[in-house]
């Protein structure tokens, strides 16, 4: 009976493997990108970083982006704000 359920085991990890069960193959992918300027009015300085992540695997994708904005006046006040947004697409099996 052990014997039995041991090679039946032994059949559903081999089976398993290769239908992607347990490895599953991921791809990812990040790009930042940087932008700074500088109002000539107000004396405002900005600084915007984008950054954008994506992992592609066996069941979906993931898509994840993230924007800060800095700002500093004359007058030294600073500002910061930030924007996250993430996105998970599955596959239908």
């Amino acid at each position: 009976m052990k014997k039995t359920l041991f090679r039946i085991a032994a059949l559903a990890v081999a089976l398993a493997f290769p239908t992607g069960v347990f490895a599953q193959a991921t791809k990812d992918s990040k790009t930042s990108e940087t932008k700074s300027s500088t109002n000539p009015v107000t004396g405002t300085q900005s600084t915007t970083t984008e950054t954008k992540a994506e992992t592609k695997t066996a069941t979906g994708k993931k898509t994840a982006k993230k924007k800060t904005t800095k700002k500093k006046s004359k007058s030294g006040k600073k500002t910061s704000t930030t924007t996250e947004e993430k996105k998970v697409e599955e596959k239908k099996q």
